[in-house]
Parts: structure tokens; C-alpha cells; sequence
């Protein structure tokens, strides 16, 4: 027999629908992309065997500036996020993507 998680079950049937609207889905994508770059940096500092502190320390800025970097990304990287990225050893790679608007010229 079957598991049912009605809550599970409903979400994944929710989202099923929403991902038909395309600014729902470009919407939806963007988080995804940001909460793994927030995870990744974590998981970076954490191999490293730092703490926010300690690199806040050695980067001469404030614990909650490494804090809101880890857990609100900025969506194209800033001075900080390369200088911690070069701290655990790490460059940016940054992807230019052209995306049709809607505002034709």
C-alpha cells in the first residue's frame, strides 16, 4: 500500500501547476539558483573549518556581512563574495545569459 503525505502530495500537485506560468517558473528557478550558492558558500566555509566570525576577521568586514552573503546572495557577485570565494580558495565564474524581454526596442 501506498504512503500518502496529502501535504507533500498537494505542494508537488500546487507547484506542478504553477511551473505552466513561465514568470512563475523564472521566478522559481532564481530561488533555487540562490539557495544553492547560499548552501555552497556555507558548505565552502565549513570545509574550510571556519567560522563566520573568523572570516569576517581575516576579511577585515563584520560576522553579519558574511552572514546575509551566506544566507542572501546577491544575484551577480560583489566585492565581498570574491574575496571570500578567494579566501577558501575559490574564483567567480560569472555567466552572461541573454533573455528575450519584454520591452522590444
Amino acid at each position: 500500500m501506498k504512503n500518502i503525505n496529502l501535504k507533500e502530495d498537494t505542494l508537488k500537485d500546487y507547484l506542478t501547476e504553477q511551473m505552466k506560468n513561465p514568470r512563475f517558473r523564472r521566478a522559481w528557478k532564481k530561488v533555487q539558483e540562490e539557495n544553492k550558492l547560499a548552501a555552497e558558500l556555507i558548505k565552502l566555509r565549513v570545509e574550510q573549518g571556519l567560522t563566520q566570525a573568523q572570516v569576517a576577521e581575516m576579511l577585515g568586514t563584520k560576522q553579519t556581512a558574511i552572514s546575509r552573503l551566506e544566507h542572501n546572495p546577491p544575484a551577480h557577485p560583489t566585492k565581498l563574495m570574491k574575496r571570500v570565494a578567494a579566501l577558501y580558495g575559490y574564483a567567480i565564474r560569472e555567466k552572461i545569459e541573454f533573455v528575450k524581454s519584454s520591452h522590444a526596442a
